[in-house]
């Protein structure tokens, strides 16, 4: 074999053994990557969860899917030992299913309600009180109607309070209201005592 045939193929193989090294490291790379993102994902918590949702673009459809969100929230944020930025922005995301007439009231600008919330899950820590369950009526059970010509829904919840071995459940009635982009807030809720409204949610 001539010194040139040697040249070339001695130039090939080198050729050949650089490309093996580049493909091995975009595979150690790629699986490195997999591998992350799957321990990222194993380690995502509630509220990792809950942050990430696109409450603009990916709103809840039913009032009971947002009351449902509405639970969810509020059963991380009183359960949840919280860095303040992540407390914000939970409440962040609380107060986008709020109607803007719930909203514009004083008593729930964003300091006064910041300020209540922290109070209210202090106070539940110090007597040792969770949120274990929450319950809320199916969408067939919903009742609809209009309120000065708006869409509005009443959705019933029952959720059960943990404090220490004692347990409680509270039932509570949401006022939904459809807005101007026909997406369902919540207006307001309160205590409800009802017999056949309680039964609505029991049944679930």
């Amino acid at each position: 074999m001539d010194k040139k045939n040697k040249k070339i193929i001695r130039t090939f193989t080198i050729m050949i053994c650089i490309a093996a090294v580049i493909l091995a490291g975009f595979y150690y790379i790629s699986r490195e990557d997999g591998e992350n993102t799957a321990v990222s994902s194993e380690n995502e918590t509630e509220v990792d969860k809950l942050l990430g949702k696109d409450l603009d673009d990916k709103y809840p459809e039913t009032p009971v899917e947002v009351v449902k969100m509405y639970w969810r929230i509020n059963k991380c944020i009183y359960n949840t030992s919280l860095k303040d930025e992540e407390f914000d922005g939970l409440l962040k995301q609380l107060r986008k299913m709020y109607d803007e007439e719930l909203l514009n009231d004083d008593d729930n600008s964003w300091k006064a309600m910041s300020d209540r919330l922290k109070k209210d899950k202090a106070e539940y820590a110090e007597d040792k009180k969770t949120i274990s369950t929450y319950t809320v009526e199916q969408n067939s059970s919903v009742k609809y109607g209009k309120v000065d010509g708006k869409d509005c829904a009443t959705v019933i919840t029952a959720t059960m309070i943990k404090k220490k071995t004692e347990r409680s459940i509270v039932y509570e009635k949401f006022l939904c209201r459809k807005d101007s982009s026909n997406n369902w807030r919540i207006l307001g809720w309160d205590i409800t005592k009802d017999k056949d409204e309680i039964a609505s949610v029991i049944s679930e």
